[in-house]
């Protein structure tokens, strides 16, 4: 695969994993029985593996690499953060644990968008 085709599935993955994240998080908050649905409950992890997969794929091929790179480091934080926030929100449906994942999913956003650390503030610089 090439770069670009990569990199537009790796993003693309991205969007799906958080459309799909809003979409569990309000079904579990306001419908529990959904709970219990396998497609729901499976789905993610495929999404989320391949997405984990191409952003390894990507990395190899640009020769940057988490702790060298510290827009990569602040994404891989970043990720530690949305997947902690991610789990609360959606085993114990705190809204405070969605908010804080989205703010999370945003910061990784940034960073990549930016290739800083500083993810959005970067710009303010």
């Amino acid at each position: 695969m090439d770069y670009s085709a990569l990199k537009h599935s790796h993003i693309g993955l991205a969007y799906l994993s958080i459309l799909l994240f809003i979409i569990r998080f309000a079904l579990f908050k306001f419908k529990p029985a959904f709970k219990s649905n396998k497609v729901l409950k499976i789905l993610p992890h495929i999404i989320d593996t391949f997405l984990l997969i191409f952003a390894i794929w990507l990395c190899v091929m640009i020769g940057q690499y988490p702790l060298t790179d510290h827009w990569l480091t602040g994404k891989v934080l970043g990720l530690v953060g949305y997947i902690a926030f991610g789990i609360i929100a959606i085993k114990q449906g705190k809204n405070w644990a969605f908010v804080a994942a989205l703010i999370s999913f945003a910061y990784i956003f940034g960073a990549a968008k930016s290739h800083s650390a500083l993810s959005f503030f970067s710009q303010f610089g």
